[in-house]
């Protein structure tokens, strides 16, 4: 799943990240893993901290406070890591990480992946503490000893 993010990622990269003359050449994979480390890091502590349906809404709402969040993530790792100025970033981070995400919800069929796919990828990463197949409320209570 993490490669089928960073396909995505690579294909919906090329005009804001890759043909982007404010992207130094040697940086254009590293600005691409780090919009695949936000939205997956991102999405990953929604599940633990029991945000799941806010994950579905991801792809059809940049304006969604999650949305917002994994693009300043995005933003402040790319100016930090590589130095691209801040209004650079903003504008690769309101190309890039919208169109990825909507990508996601768009279902295998549509060029992406179902968040039922992510959720599971994710919960084999550990997350899935009761171990009944899926990442829920049960599952957020047991990390936390309830």
């Amino acid at each position: 799943m993490l490669d089928q993010l960073m396909n995505m990622l690579q294909n919906s990269g090329k005009e804001s990240v890759i043909d982007n003359p404010q992207v130094p050449n040697e940086h254009n994979d590293g600005v691409l893993q780090s919009a695949g480390s936000s939205i997956f890091d991102s999405v990953k502590n929604m599940m633990a901290n029991g945000q799941i349906g806010d994950i579905s809404q991801l792809a059809s709402n940049p304006a969604h406070p999650a949305s917002q969040q994994i693009q300043s993530n995005f933003i402040e790792n790319i100016t930090s890591k590589f130095g691209i100025d801040g209004a650079a970033a903003q504008n690769i981070a309101s190309q890039l990480i919208p169109g990825v995400l909507a990508k996601i919800g768009g279902g295998a069929g549509n060029g992406g992946f179902d968040i039922s796919s992510l959720t599971s990828s994710l919960g084999q990463l550990g997350l899935d503490k009761d171990k009944d197949g899926d990442v829920d409320l049960n599952d957020v209570k047991n990390m936390l000893g309830f």
